[in-house]
């Protein structure tokens, strides 16, 4: 089972923690209005919080949980994401690396793996002390910027946007954003589908850039719509009765903002759907297909090959290879 890694430094603050495990939690409501899907939602993608140092972790307050697993122990994640932490003074982080250096090498091991790795608030100087921004951008907040330029000077501070991106590191400089950097991590380590679902379960404003829902309300409420019943048969002249328009103007409605029109966005929603469980499930593709709301396996196959490019089996088995080790 793959799983996702959050990693907590100590004492750690309550919000950007609670971002992962809300995500996390929003994942069987993707997929609710499908007991097959709600169950690969929740089964197959498990959810650790990790120590970055010592067995426990410790939230700002007072309390104090164990950690689900030794970070010795916790290879293989899907994603890594490092909520901020109490630090009054940035400058004594460097009296603190020495206690982090098993989490800095073990941080390395991922970057190497390929696995996208986000952090926010004072855990970005983690990522900056395992090497993995240097020559590279950093979203950090106006009280780490000295201590990150002293003791990280190869480091690219970017005082300008709130999440940087630098291949599969990811910085965020403010604890307000932490969903947002979540729902990218999400999207990026599993699918588009899935980023796009927890973002537009965010108040407005919460995610900003290629996921954020189309400036039109109206069309962003027809694609939820259309992702919370994606699984199931249904009309688009079911969603216009719903919303109360006719077919047409639905139609005219995601056009002005320029979206794909509904049809196009629902077979977009359940190929990306398709993506995810080719590549970690071992299901058919016959079943594959039936629960992401085609009946008929041929047409999934032909939606499915017009949006990629390749058929599902040529999908599943370079998404195989690419995992290989080595590869």
């Amino acid at each position: 089972m793959s799983f996702v890694a959050a990693v907590v430094t100590s004492p750690g603050y309550v919000a950007p923690l609670g971002a992962m495990i809300d995500a996390h939690a929003r994942l069987g409501e993707v997929f609710a209005t499908n007991p097959a899907l709600g169950d690969y939602a929740r089964m197959q993608t498990g959810l650790r919080l990790l120590a970055a140092a010592g067995e426990r972790i410790e939230l700002v307050g007072g309390r104090v949980l164990p950690a689900d697993a030794p970070l010795a122990g916790a290879d293989a994640p899907r994603l890594v994401f490092l909520p901020s932490f109490q630090l009054p003074d940035p400058d004594a982080f460097e009296a603190l690396m020495p206690a982090f250096a098993p989490l800095h090498a073990w941080l390395c091991d991922r970057r190497r793996e390929g696995v996208e790795i986000g952090a926010c608030g004072a855990s970005v100087l983690h990522l900056a002390a395992a090497g993995l921004l240097d020559g590279r951008p950093c979203a950090a907040g106006p009280r780490l910027v000295g201590a990150m330029r002293r003791l990280f000077p190869r480091v690219i501070v970017d005082t300008g946007n709130v999440i940087c991106r630098a291949d599969n590191v990811w910085t965020c400089s403010r604890d307000a954003e932490s969903a947002a950097l979540v729902a990218r991590l999400f999207a990026e380590a599993f699918s588009i589908t899935l980023g796009r679902s927890l973002a537009a379960r965010e108040p407005p404003g919460a995610l900003a850039g290629p996921l954020a829902a189309e400036t039109d309300p109206f069309v962003a409420r027809a694609q939820l719509w259309i992702r919370d019943r994606f699984t199931r048969r249904f009309r688009i002249g079911d969603l216009a009765r719903d919303l109360g328009v006719s077919h047409q103007s639905l139609i005219r409605r995601f056009r002005a903002a320029g979206s794909a029109t509904p049809r196009e966005f629902v077979q977009r929603t359940r190929v990306d759907a398709a993506t995810a469980m080719l590549a970690e499930t071992r299901r058919s593709v016959g079943e594959i297909a039936q629960l992401v709301g085609y009946a008929d396996v041929a047409s999934f196959r032909r939606v499915f090959a017009a949006a990629t490019g390749v058929s599902p089996s040529a999908y599943r088995r370079a998404q195989r290879a690419e995992r290989r080790p080595g590869a």
